[in-house]
């Protein structure tokens, strides 16, 4: 069975440090994560290895962004939780705007 690990991110605006990659606000201070967030895997991968009812709650699809309102959404939801547009009326997901800046997933280097 395929492992998989759930990536890592820091807040920008509180210093928030390891906040996991399925949260898209901080739970610190309540910001949400911008396009120039960057993600990183943990130190330790078989502690952040995800349980099969995690996994089935998850999906390999990148999020996206509301062409109307600039709000990152989960890939699971078809309706922007800020402004109501349509998913389908959106070009860009997280992965294409990442590809876009050269950020990706999991190549943070944690001594920038």
């Amino acid at each position: 069975m395929q492992k998989r690990i759930e990536g890592l991110w820091d807040c920008a605006y509180c210093g928030t440090k390891e906040i996991k990659a399925r949260f898209d606000t901080c739970p610190g201070c309540g910001k949400a994560r911008g396009i120039d967030t960057e993600f990183y895997m943990p130190e330790d991968t078989e502690a952040a290895t995800l349980t099969e009812a995690e996994k089935a709650r998850t999906t390999n699809e990148p999020d996206w962004l509301c062409e109307y309102c600039d709000t990152y959404n989960r890939a699971d939801v078809d309706i922007c939780r800020k402004c109501g547009s349509r998913r389908k009326d959106s070009k860009d997901t997280y992965g294409t705007l990442h590809k876009l800046t050269g950020l990706f997933f999991g190549k943070k280097n944690k001594e920038q």
